[in-house]
């Protein structure tokens, strides 16, 4: 038997049907705000790992414990909320052979199944007048489960959902999984392709993450020492004079070193030394170097070549972002300042 399923929730239907259930009963009973407080401490425990998710839930459900005839207000809650079910679905002529596999609670969303005529119904089992429930959260690898049990030799031929994360092990068990987000249907193994490319790059930064860190924080170095450059030789110094272009060079690589020991510091190296004292001094002696290779490219292109001073701190930046590189290489990385 080839089976399709469906989420329900953000799949099939437009927006949270359990959350708008409860904001239909509030209305209702506009009293139940009071309990507002409990709930957001519940929600608070939740997030804190104290409590499990189906307590935080039957905090919420105990609204349910305020209507006699709560079968009646379900029918009501979808005539209003029918118009929420998506076109893709609703316009479907046969659903024999669907499932709808969700965590809402079962007796919330029978009447919709019941009307649309699908096979099965696989949702959690909450109990409509206690708001408790009396099993297991029909949500990840309980929806394969409950399918599996109840058709042991079905084939799940597709699988809806709007979560890749929440429904991975259905989507990943269907011959054709699809991602819906909002009216559009997506093929989920695109999405896998793109889940890959980005588990891959994250395996290679956290591979060579010391070594990209640093290049990103020298770029950032560069961009702080041309600003700070092209600042003195704009304002109050000129760059025709070559005693005033060695101190804006001086100035501008003063404020780098300072900007790159924080960021290499935090960053990059993620440095425990407790004598900052001594690590900042062993970190600018290994930049001083870079600094009269600065120096004397600008002395050599703008002095002595007549190149624009603009171009030419742009290759010794170059020049001095290599320079760190090999340094920070040799002894940064090896002492770990």
């Amino acid at each position: 038997m080839k089976l399709t399923v469906y989420d329900f929730d953000g799949t099939i239907y437009n927006g949270d049907s359990s959350f708008d259930f409860i904001k239909f009963l509030i209305k209702k009973k506009k009293t139940f705000i009071f309990k507002l407080p409990k709930i957001i401490v519940s929600f608070i425990k939740y997030k804190l790992k104290k409590i499990k998710k189906e307590q935080m839930k039957e905090t919420i459900f105990e609204i349910f414990k305020e209507f006699k005839d709560i079968d009646q207000v379900v029918e009501e809650f979808w005539i209003d909320k029918e118009k929420n079910i998506k076109s893709f679905f609703k316009d479907k002529k046969n659903h024999k052979n669907d499932i709808i596999a969700s965590a809402s609670p079962y007796f919330l969303l029978e009447p919709i199944a019941k009307k649309y005529k699908i096979k099965d119904l696989f949702a959690s089992p909450v109990n409509k007048n206690t708001g408790k429930y009396e099993g297991i959260n029909c949500h990840g690898e309980e929806k394969v489960r409950l399918i599996k049990e109840k058709y042991p030799n079905s084939i799940i031929e597709e699988m809806y959902s709007d979560d890749a994360k929440a429904d991975k092990p259905l989507l990943d068990l269907a011959n054709k999984s699809f991602i819906v987000k909002q009216d559009n249907i997506i093929s989920y193994k695109k999405d896998k392709k793109r889940e890959s490319i980005i588990k891959n790059i994250s395996k290679i930064y956290k591979k060579y993450e010391e070594i990209i860190n640093y290049l990103i924080v020298g770029g950032l170095t560069t961009v702080v020492s041309l600003v700070v450059y092209y600042t003195c030789v704009l304002t109050f110094l000129s760059p025709n004079n070559p005693i005033e272009l060695q101190i804006a060079n001086i100035i501008s690589w003063i404020i780098s070193v300072l900007f790159a020991y924080i960021t290499n510091r935090k960053y990059v190296f993620k440095s425990k030394e407790k004598n900052k004292v001594k690590e900042s001094i062993k970190f600018v002696g290994s930049r001083i170097s870079t600094l009269l290779l600065d120096m004397l490219t600008m002395f050599i292109f703008v002095t002595l070549l007549h190149v624009n001073d603009k171009i030419s701190k742009l290759i010794a930046q170059v020049l001095v972002v290599i320079g760190n590189y090999i340094i920070s290489k040799l002894f940064v990385f090896k002492t770990k300042e």
